[in-house]
């Protein structure tokens, strides 16, 4: 109910909007762009990976030297000792700065195989990003051919109603000059009125395909939306039929499709956490250096305070060092991050050979429903010729007055049922083969054939 009122709706804003702009036909690429463009899921992806990439530089610019400033001042009250050494009543005020700089020299190797470990995840997110758009793609092409399927069922369903005009009219002559009964006048009448209603939902699931298309392409304005019709002039479905088998598909699918290679991505890098939980066993070195100065002054009878720069002078002091911490032992923590980080390898590559199963099933399933797609094709080829012929013959008997209304009738209802299962196994059959030469890295256009 929701869907029809949505076709009905959307058939009066293009019959509104038809005088006042122009019809925008778009092709499927123009379609698999704008969809790429605008679909949520791919910025999603897009914003992840930005992510990952400034995680990467977060871990490059760990070995930079951390450099800090600290400044404090502080006041206390009450009695304490004096210069003198006697304890007086007084309040002391001193200020402090200081600036350190601290770099790690060695801490087994840790950072560099963090490094290398976010590169590949990185990558892994870039290829996550890719079969984002790839899904995409995939998503619009279906929906675009749902719609070229039901512009061919719209013209099968106008001839049928424009088939059965002429029946009227032919009934109507026959009537008249009292060679047929008056009831085969009413039967064609009846068998129009339903052509018309078949055109009619025809007309409709067609409005509604278009519909699902422009929403996968999130459209805002859907006004005057509709698709080009692909040049298939120099394409047949013989042509089609010479396909790959599924095996030489799967062997470059499974060194070329993105979801495989994120999941080697993700196995690489998780080698590298390993390589990274490991170095907690080495000791680690650092060196530092740093700078502090201070200003004093207390407030109490007969203090004496130095001049500021004085002593800023006199307070200054330095340092460096170099300092070593070795591992003794940590309450098993590094032990058992070891063996977190191998049993992530394990999950990854179980991962990987769930892909790649998933690959090869997907690729097995475009093939054998393309073939069986292009054995229904045939078969409905030679029903559909069979059919016209019948129905020719049923006609020409029709126009000399020598055809029952029902005959008629019955030899138009297989025709078009014909008609409609040729159709469908032809629009079948391109969608499996386009999914199986996606696979085979080909472009998701008809220029190939």
């Amino acid at each position: 109910m929701i869907r029809t009122l949505a076709a009905f709706l959307l058939s009066a804003a293009l019959s509104v909007s038809a005088s006042a702009q122009p019809k925008e036909d778009w092709t499927l690429q123009q379609c698999i762009d704008y969809a790429i463009e605008n679909n949520i899921s791919v910025k999603q992806f897009q914003i992840s990976s930005n992510n990952q990439e400034l995680r990467l530089n977060t871990t490059r610019n760990s070995r930079l030297p951390n450099v800090g400033i600290n400044l404090s001042e502080n006041a206390s009250f009450g009695r304490g000792p004096g210069r003198d050494g006697t304890t007086v009543d007084h309040t002391q005020l001193s200020t402090s700065l200081g600036a350190s700089a601290s770099v790690t020299v060695f801490e087994g190797m840790r950072i560099k195989h963090d490094i290398a470990g976010q590169k590949f995840s990185l990558q892994a997110s870039l290829k996550d990003l890719e079969r984002a758009r790839e899904d995409v793609s995939l998503n619009v092409t279906s929906l675009y051919l749902q719609v070229l399927l039901n512009k061919e069922m719209v013209k099968v369903a106008e001839n049928q109603v424009e088939l059965s005009r002429q029946q009227v009219e032919r009934s109507e002559l026959l009537v008249k000059n009292g060679r047929n009964p008056e009831s085969d006048l009413y039967e064609s009448k009846a068998l129009l009125a339903n052509d018309e209603m078949n055109l009619t939902q025809s007309r409709n699931t067609l409005l509604l395909s278009l519909l699902d298309l422009s929403q996968a392409l999130n459209l805002e304005n859907k006004d005057g939306f509709d698709i080009r019709m692909p040049d298939l002039g120099n394409i047949t479905i013989a042509s089609m039929s010479r396909m790959e088998t599924p095996g030489t598909v799967y062997d470059y699918a499974v060194g070329n499709r993105p979801r495989i290679l994120a999941e080697q991505l993700r196995l690489k890098s998780s080698e590298k956490a390993l390589l990274s939980a490991k170095s907690a066993f080495y000791p680690s070195i650092s060196l530092g250096a740093g700078y502090s100065n201070g200003y004093y002054f207390s407030i109490y009878e007969g203090a004496r305070n130095a001049a500021f720069f004085n002593q800023l002078k006199n307070n200054g002091s330095e340092y460096i060092g170099l300092s070593i911490n070795i591992p003794i032992f940590n309450r098993n923590a590094t032990r058992n991050n070891v063996r977190m980080a191998q049993n992530n390898i394990r999950i990854q590559e179980l991962a990987i050979t769930e892909a790649q199963l998933a690959l090869r099933k997907e690729i097995e399933q475009s093939y054998y429903s393309a073939d069986a797609a292009y054995q229904k094709y045939l078969s409905a080829e030679k029903s559909l010729a069979a059919a016209r012929e019948a129905f020719r013959y049923q006609k020409e008997k029709a126009d000399a007055g020598r055809s029952t209304i029902f005959d008629y009738n019955d030899a138009k209802t297989r025709m078009e049922k014909s008609e409609s299962d040729m159709v469908q196994a032809k629009f079948n059959f391109i969608f499996s083969r386009k999914i199986l030469d996606f696979y085979a890295g080909q472009p998701l256009d008809f220029s190939i054939y």
